[in-house]
């Protein structure tokens, strides 16, 4: 007869994804697991099998999270405002010490990994997806010149998140993300 857990999966879920999303998947030990998912090994194994699986799992429940956050800033505004509120909130976000987990996943696991690059890929089709259809309805709006492709400038755009967390990284200068964001609104609107 199977036992009910002592703890929410879905709490626990979001506290091992905060670790990978701190440390990345390589540098995040079963040890840091076990600590701060407050769960014994076992537990964990049982409840979602082994690092690699719980990495995957993570990644999923962010994925839904983003997608969630993507749809949360349809509904603000024009759709060219829906996207300024997309970009605005990656640089905020950023602000607040994190990073876009699926660019950093990219950039250390994707190019080695199928199963990994598979979750990834499916993320950023989702969003480029959302963005292009945005994008679309801005273009009917007049909101952005009828030359543009809102395809190519929804992938630039989520391809331009990458280069915020990077430059933050290097350089660390919030003013200079502000600077880039309008700088890829422009790029949007003209």
């Amino acid at each position: 007869m199977a036992r009910n857990k002592a703890f929410d999966p879905e709490e626990k879920l979001e506290k091992a994804r905060d670790l990978f999303w701190e440390k990345g998947y390589n540098a995040t030990s079963m040890q840091d697991l076990c600590e701060g998912m407050q769960l014994n090994r076992a537990s964990i194994y049982d409840t979602y099998g082994d690092k690699y699986a719980l990495f995957q799992q993570c990644l999923q429940n962010y994925a839904k999270e983003k997608l969630f956050d993507y749809k949360q800033c349809c509904g603000k505004g024009s759709p060219l405002g829906a996207v300024e509120s997309i970009i605005r909130k990656a640089v905020h976000n950023r602000k607040e010490g994190k990073s876009c987990l699926m660019v950093k996943t990219s950039f250390e696991l994707a190019s080695m990994d199928d199963g990994i690059r598979q979750i990834v890929q499916e993320q950023a089709m989702q969003s480029i997806n959302v963005l292009r259809e945005l994008l679309e309805k801005a273009q009917q709006m007049n909101e952005i010149p009828a030359e543009k492709d809102p395809a190519t400038l929804a992938q630039f755009l989520y391809a331009s998140f990458s280069s915020l967390w990077l430059m933050d990284v290097l350089f660390g200068d919030k003013a200079m993300l502000e600077r880039m964001a309008d700088h890829i609104l422009y790029s949007i609107r003209h």
